[in-house]
Formats: C-alpha cells, sequence, structure tokens
C-alpha cells in the first residue's frame, strides 16, 4: 500500500523508506539559475519546509556519495547540477522562536536559537572543520566565527531558512510596539539579516535560500537583507509548490488499484477538485495547483479506508484565525470578506501587492481593499485569476468556509451567537424544521443587514446600499448550514443551465443516519415594492405580510424555481430526494420562509 508522508517533511526519511514523493527536483536548476539569495514565498503547509529539506540534502556535502540512494529516479538525478553535494548546510526555522515576551525576552531567544543552531551544525560537520568556533551570546557574531573557520576549507556554506515571517507576524499582530524594535536600526532581527547579507559578500556564504508566507517583515528588513531576489511570482516557479491536477489522478488510479474505493478515480478527484484546487502564482500560469497538504491529508484517510475523510478541510490547516479575525475588524477588511462571500468570490483590484510594512498595515489594511486582498492572497485565502484588470477569487471550499466563519463573526455580536448557530444548524439537520432558523436568522442577522442597507453607497452597480440582495442572504444562511462533515455544499449549483441559490447534498456514508438533502431558494423584496416603512412591516403580522401581492409574487415563483431545482437534481443525480425550502426577506426587516413539497 502507498504510504502518504502527511504531515512529513523530511525528504530523506520519505526517500529512505520509499514513502509517496512527487518529484519536484527539477527545479533545483531553476533555482540555481535564478540567483544565490533568493526569497520563495507560499501559504502556510504548501510544501515550503519539504522543499527546503529537498536542498538540503541535494548540497549537503555529507550526503554526496548517497546520490543513488536519495535522488535515484528523480529528474535531478539525470542531470545533476555542478553543485550537487559541494556545501556545509545550515538551517534556520524561525518557527520555533517564541513570539511571547517583550523585545529583550524575544531578542534573547532569537540569539539563543541561531547559536543552537550552530552548534548542532558543528556536530554534524566535526570531521570537516578541524578548528573550534566561538559561541558568543551575540550570534551574529558566532555566524562570522563560522564563516572564518569554513572559508579555511575548500567549501562553501549555503543557508536555508524556513518560515522567516513566522514569530515576527505573530509579534505584529499583537504587539505593534516589539515588532517596531525588532526592526529598528540596531533591532535584533534586522542584525540577524544583515550579518546574513554580509557573510555573502565574499566570506563564505554562497547560498542563502529563503520561505515564508508574506512579504510584511520582509519589506521591514529593507537594507539589512536589500540583496535577497524574491522568486515566488516567478512563471518557472508556478507550479513548485502544490499538486497538479494530472498528477492527482495518476495517484487515485494507483489507490483504485490496490483497494476498492467508494466511487471512481474520477468521482474522488471531483471531489478533491472543489476542495483543494484552485492556486495560482504567477498571472500567465496556465496551471492551477492543489494544497499539497490537504490534498496528503485526503490521500492518506482514502488509501487506508477506501473513502474520503469525514472533514473533508483538515483542520490542522487553519489559517491562523488571529490575523483573518485582525482583518475583519477594519473597515477595509470586513468589506472585502463580505464582498467575496456575498458575491461571486471575486474581487476586481488595482494592483497586486508585493511588499508591506508595518505601517502599511497599520494604516492602507485598515482603509485600503487592495491591501487587504493582497494579504489575503499570501495567507492563501484568494489566489490570482487571468483576468485584465486583475482579479483575484476564493480558489475552494475549504477556503470558502474559513471566509464564512468569519462573516459570521462580522454579523454576531458574542462567540456565544456562534455556537447558538451551529447548534440551530443541527437541529434543522435532524428535522428539517426551519421555524428555529428563521427565527435566529430575524433576531440575530436581520438587523446587521438592515442597519447596513441604510444610507449606505452602492458596492456595485444595480445593487442598492451597501450590496444586499439574494445573494447576502445566501452567504448567512450558509455560513450556518456549512457542514462539510455530513453534506456536500454547494452554491449556485447547476441544474438544466440555471443555477439553484444553495444545495446541500448527504455524503452517501452520513444517509444511513437520516439526513436529508437540501434546496434553498433565495428572495428579497424591498420596501421601495411595498411601498411601507419599516416600522409597518415590522407590526405587520405573517399572514398579512404574505398576503401583500409583491411578498405573495415572490413565494409563488420562487416555489416554481425551487421545484424545476428538485426534479432537474433528481434527474442528474438518482439517489437525491432534496426537501426544498424558500426563504422571503421582507424589506429587511422581516424573513418569511416555509417547505415546499
Amino acid at each position: 500500500m502507498i504510504q502518504f508522508p502527511y504531515g512529513i517533511a523530511d525528504f530523506q526519511q520519505i526517500r529512505r523508506q520509499g514513502m509517496f514523493y512527487l518529484d519536484r527536483t527539477a527545479w533545483i536548476r531553476e533555482v540555481e539559475r535564478l540567483g544565490r539569495t533568493v526569497v520563495f514565498l507560499r501559504p502556510r503547509r504548501f510544501g515550503k519546509s519539504l522543499w527546503l529539506q529537498t536542498l538540503a540534502t541535494y548540497y549537503d556535502l555529507r550526503l554526496r556519495a548517497e546520490r543513488d540512494m536519495l535522488f535515484g529516479g528523480l529528474e535531478i538525478d539525470r542531470e545533476p547540477t555542478a553543485e550537487h553535494g559541494g556545501y556545509f548546510v545550515l538551517q534556520w526555522n524561525f518557527s520555533e522562536v517564541s513570539a511571547r515576551g517583550g523585545i529583550d525576552e524575544i531578542a534573547r531567544r532569537l540569539h539563543d536559537y541561531v547559536n543552537s543552531r550552530i552548534e548542532d551544525f558543528l556536530v554534524t560537520y566535526e570531521d570537516h572543520l578541524s578548528e573550534p568556533v566561538k559561541i558568543e551570546p551575540d550570534a551574529t557574531n558566532t555566524l562570522r566565527h563560522l564563516l572564518t573557520r569554513i572559508r579555511r576549507t575548500p567549501s562553501k556554506l549555503c543557508l536555508l531558512i524556513d518560515e522567516y515571517d513566522n514569530f515576527v507576524n505573530e509579534i505584529m499582530v499583537r504587539d505593534t510596539a516589539t515588532y517596531k524594535a525588532l526592526f529598528d536600526v540596531d533591532g535584533p532581527m534586522k542584525e540577524v539579516f544583515k550579518s546574513v547579507k554580509s557573510g555573502t559578500e565574499g566570506q563564505g556564504l554562497e547560498r542563502v535560500f529563503v520561505t515564508g508566507v508574506s512579504p510584511l517583515a520582509l519589506n521591514d528588513l529593507t537594507s539589512g537583507f536589500n540583496n535577497a531576489i524574491d522568486v515566488s511570482h516567478h512563471p518557472a516557479l508556478a507550479t513548485l509548490c502544490g499538486f497538479r491536477e494530472d498528477e492527482l489522478r495518476g495517484v487515485l488510479e494507483r489507490i483504485a488499484e490496490e483497494r476498492s474505493l467508494e466511487g471512481s478515480p474520477e468521482d474522488l478527484l471531483d471531489v478533491m477538485r472543489t476542495w483543494y484546487n484552485g492556486y495560482r502564482f504567477t498571472e500567465d500560469s496556465e496551471n492551477l495547483v492543489y494544497n499539497p497538504a490537504n490534498a496528503l491529508y485526503f490521500l492518506e484517510h482514502l488509501a487506508e479506508f477506501g473513502k474520503p475523510p469525514k472533514a473533508l478541510h483538515d483542520q490542522n490547516l487553519r489559517t491562523d484565525r488571529g490575523k483573518l479575525s485582525f482583518l475583519a475588524r477594519t473597515s477595509a477588511g470586513s468589506g472585502v470578506i463580505e464582498e467575496l462571500t456575498e458575491g461571486d468570490g471575486t474581487l476586481e483590484i488595482a494592483k497586486l501587492a508585493t511588499s508591506f510594512s508595518l505601517e502599511d498595515l497599520l494604516t492602507q489594511v485598515r482603509e485600503d481593499q487592495d491591501a487587504v486582498a493582497s494579504l489575503l492572497y499570501y495567507m492563501g485565502l484568494l489566489t490570482r485569476t487571468r483576468d485584465v484588470p486583475p482579479r483575484l477569487r476564493i480558489p475552494n471550499l475549504v477556503v470558502r468556509k474559513l471566509l464564512l466563519d468569519r462573516l459570521l463573526e462580522i454579523c454576531l455580536s458574542t462567540p456565544g451567537e456562534s455556537y447558538r448557530a451551529s447548534r440551530v444548524a443541527m437541529a434543522f439537520f435532524k428535522d428539517g424544521d426551519l421555524v428555529p432558523l428563521l427565527e435566529f436568522f430575524g433576531e440575530n442577522l436581520l438587523p446587521t443587514l438592515s442597519n447596513r442597507d441604510r444610507g449606505a453607497a452602492p458596492r456595485r452597480p444595480g445593487l442598492s446600499g451597501s450590496g444586499v440582495n439574494e445573494t447576502v442572504l445566501k452567504a448567512l444562511f450558509l455560513s450556518i448550514l456549512f457542514d462539510d462533515t455530513r453534506y456536500a455544499v454547494f452554491s449556485e449549483l447547476e441544474l438544466d443551465r440555471r443555477y439553484a441559490d444553495l444545495c446541500l447534498l448527504v455524503r452517501p456514508e452520513m444517509r444511513r443516519h437520516g439526513f436529508f438533502d437540501v434546496l434553498f431558494e433565495f428572495k428579497l423584496v424591498r420596501r421601495t415594492e411595498l411601498g411601507k416603512k419599516g416600522e409597518e412591516l415590522c407590526g405587520m403580522d405573517e399572514e398579512a405580510l404574505r398576503e401583500l401581492a409583491p411578498v405573495a409574487s415572490v413565494f409563488a415563483a420562487a416555489r416554481r424555481q425551487v421545484l424545476a431545482y428538485r426534479d432537474a437534481l433528481v434527474k442528474k443525480i438518482g439517489e437525491a430526494q432534496p426537501r426544498c425550502y424558500v426563504v422571503v426577506a421582507v424589506g429587511l426587516e422581516r424573513v418569511l420562509g416555509e417547505e415546499v413539497s
């Protein structure tokens, strides 16, 4: 059975144990060609650490004799570069540096960490370095001593820095004063990177490869590390991290040869495409890539149990909620999240930002939606399209769920209300009673929409107020009802060349538990169509509201639509027997609904 390295970023372990590995070694030549000090940015858990370990194994002078075992059959083994096995390799991973405490405590931990890695390095290469290296409290001095010793050998040093922005980004969100101190003229972070830059100026440090998530901290390093080339958007590296669809199709077919599966390889690939695909990292790339951590999570479970995992989104992959919640609390951030979740999932921007400073974060990001969208792109929550002018879009359902969670956070005043929303959703899934769901929506979410609609400028032509329409209602209901452990969730599912507002299809393994398929049709009747004030609508009983001609007309049209969708869905998916619902917001003051049979 295929052994998948889910959660494993150790290239040597993967190769020595014969684990599944999608060959990325051909990109070593491209990286060497692009520069000797490079920065490569990708979202969290996107294969950056495994790539660094691939480079470490390839360049390590101690492993030169093991090339056949470690790289045999891989692309780079057919034509290795001249630099194979030619370096001492020093590795830093700044996710191991704690962000707790003030500037003095963090500076001490940073220097202690760098020193500890150099001490481990000296043990590893004790047979190649004949003289001792002095360890000083200031790690920049220790690095200089190390380079002095290395210059007395025939080889040079390769430095690999993983997650360079990990702990500093945590500090930036929590404590801006400490962050500024880290990057001050004599700040510890800037001093460390200045020493790296100095080492590349004929001092024995020949190659530096840096990974991270965003260019935030990189921008604040400025002159401390201005010799680095950011290759994140280079077309040659568009698919370096991430899995291509043709690669995953081959893996699914291989699993199907080894064991019986619930579904064909093509059906399973369709599930993976919906949940994990969609990332484009250069504007001209024709290839979309899948999130590799989520893909391995899915494949490992499939190979073990013959069916997809119960939760299709990997809990270990949830992007730092602190950063996203921080953005959601800003006017620009909440506007971007609302527009993405309540619209078609795309956002037009003037330009993708390629650098941020702390000042940008504290000023631009609060008011500038392009800056927020760019930051979400680096976090892996948006991806490029090939449109002109440029657009960013939600790549897949994993991300849509995360953004919908934040939409609820924006609209609900307390965490307790979010918990209540989940309980209301579970009750609906069990008995199909729409009334408690409508009551929760009317009490907790309609006031938010009503306030937003009054006096606000339209977000886009054709929408009233800040853009409230049926899609807004759908987004909020979807944020409450999104449950990937029981349902396959579809917004705007195509049925006979028309699009159903919201469709929840029970996952095959959950049908025996009594869950049912669901179709929703949403409508909005505006006060201007009714000729009544909000106070009047609030005071009317439900029967009187339903008898208003515009409301009755909308209900009738919605019933016809949802039943037509039901017939098309049953025709398309024979086992589907959906319960159908219509929800109508009246003037953004009341919400009515019914099950249609």
